[in-house]
């Protein structure tokens, strides 16, 4: 599957060229050095380069060639109001102080006695303070939520365009072990959401830059780290071309529900601040592959099934199903996704 280059698909690169370097300035400084027409010479040598990238940038649009084979019903995205967005409520979280903690006071995760720094952990915390925040305009929150962000960021993997927020541990999942180092579609999308939303409040380019290369490994199907896929008439999901987010992307493929759709949500939050296109359009097609796959996952009149592979059933994520088929209506206005939320909840309510 040919890989392709989005990073500037939403805005040009020039827009935030000077913040971290004044071309003109440093030519002017280097100028008392040289005479006037090698200043000139050199300031022409550096700005070619530099307008040939923002003519290409502006005048080549996004190509999504790659996607045409894939199911898509194109849905309309309804953009929501911040309080309806994933993992937010009307009640404070106030998780900010939980523990344990490092020195810096972010969130650890104890495994086999040891801490971690756990990328879905760490991106719902900043998740739930940035909640907290959207409430109270408290700065400790947000900027609990920048810490807990950049401490992630720091650990995270680069491999070209992209950046991969890694598991350093062995975790073992009904029956699977995931091996050091190993990454997820549902981190990559928390660890989306939690860097779009920094930028709604905060307007930093770093955030926006980090939020990119995030962006970046939801069109990259051939990395190694690769978190994404496309099911092509694949044996659990059956007929047709369809694209994928993925919790635990390692053969046998499980198609595990919640961490699937929870991990798009970072596209429709990477839409809802960056009005990107090819963002709404991954989002689509992953809703899409929800509303063909979705029923399959459902047991009549009992808990619906965590994943396809195993079909073991979890009161706690039959739950989140509900929460999240309810989000896709939300965001789509179709009413199928209301009609399944319905369906689930009458099989079977806690």
């Amino acid at each position: 599957m040919k890989k392709t280059l989005v990073v500037s698909a939403r805005r040009s690169s020039s827009k935030n060229f000077g913040r971290d370097f004044n071309l003109f300035g440093f030519s002017s400084r280097f100028g008392r050095l040289l005479d006037k027409k090698k200043v000139n010479i050199i300031r022409y040598c550096m700005m070619v380069p530099i307008m040939l990238l923002l003519l290409v940038s502006c005048s080549k649009p996004t190509s999504f060639s790659y996607l045409d084979q894939v199911i898509d019903y194109e849905f309309q995205l309804q953009k929501v109001d911040y309080g309806s967005l994933f993992k937010n409520r009307e009640r404070i979280f106030d998780t900010i102080n939980a523990t344990p903690a490092d020195s810096n006071g972010v969130s650890l995760f104890m495994w086999k006695d040891k801490s971690y720094y756990h990328p879905v952990n760490l991106s719902y915390k900043a998740l739930e303070a940035l909640s907290d925040y959207s409430h109270t305009k408290e700065e400790r929150y947000l900027n609990h939520a920048i810490k807990t962000m950049e401490a992630l960021r720091l650990r995270a993997h680069r491999e070209g365009e992209g950046i991969w927020f890694v598991y350093d541990f062995t975790f073992t999942s009904s029956g699977f072990t995931y091996h050091a180092p190993w990454y997820s579609g549902m981190a990559q999308g928390t660890a989306l959401s939690a860097y779009s939303r920094l930028y709604h409040y905060t307007s930093n380019p770093l955030f926006a830059a980090a939020a990119d290369s995030i962006f970046y490994t939801f069109t990259d199907f051939t990395s190694p780290k690769s978190t994404v896929m496309i099911a092509n008439n694949d044996e659990l999901f059956g007929e047709g071309t369809y694209y994928w987010v993925d919790e635990y992307p390692y053969a046998p493929r499980r198609f595990v529900l919640n961490g699937s759709i929870i991990g798009a949500m970072g596209l429709y939050d990477y839409w809802w601040v960056f009005d990107s296109e090819h963002a709404r359009r991954l989002f689509s097609m992953e809703l899409s592959s929800v509303k063909d796959q979705v029923l399959k996952y459902r047991n009549p009149s009992d808990v619906s099934a965590y994943c396809l592979r195993l079909r073991r059933k979890f009161p706690d994520y039959h739950t989140v199903h509900i929460y999240l088929l309810r989000l896709c209506h939300q965001y789509t206005n179709d009413e199928f996704f209301g009609y399944v939320a319905d369906l689930f909840e009458s099989d079977y309510s806690q």
